[in-house]
């Protein structure tokens, strides 16, 4: 069995943090997410406007995407899956996100939100993280 470790800085408390969402540790797909049996790490492919974009290969050709807001204040981000060229050097896996249609599952809703054929927009709050499994067509 794999653990997590979850740390909190308690001087700056954020209603979304832990201890008033408990949720966060028990999502079973996004444990699955961190968890795939591939065994390789995410990786941060971009920072902009205090958004970081994260990519993981995941086994059978799905991938883990992670937008993370680092800003106190929501932001609206756009991710054109067609234009960013997305690969991991060390599995030496591509995303071909140019040419691989990949539908779009939130790990938080458990929803599908479309596919990777129109650019991703979306209203992150601050301090908060959408999670997306792209899985392979």
């Amino acid at each position: 069995m794999v653990h997590a470790r979850v740390a909190t800085d308690r001087r700056q408390r954020h209603p979304q943090h832990v201890e008033r969402n408990p949720a966060i540790l028990t999502n079973k797909s996004v444990i699955a997410l961190n968890q795939d049996p591939l065994g390789v790490q995410a990786f941060k492919y971009a920072a902009r406007d205090g958004v970081e974009y994260w990519f993981k290969p995941l086994q059978g050709g799905d991938w883990g995407f992670v937008a993370l807001n680092r800003n106190k204040d929501a932001r609206k981000i756009t991710f054109d899956w067609k234009t960013e060229i997305v690969n991991d050097d060390l599995s030496k896996r591509d995303a071909a996100l140019a040419k691989t249609r990949y539908k779009l599952r939130n790990l938080w809703t458990g929803q599908f939100a479309g596919n990777t054929g129109k650019a991703l927009s979306a209203n992150l709050p601050g301090h908060d993280v959408l999670v997306l499994r792209l899985v392979a067509n």
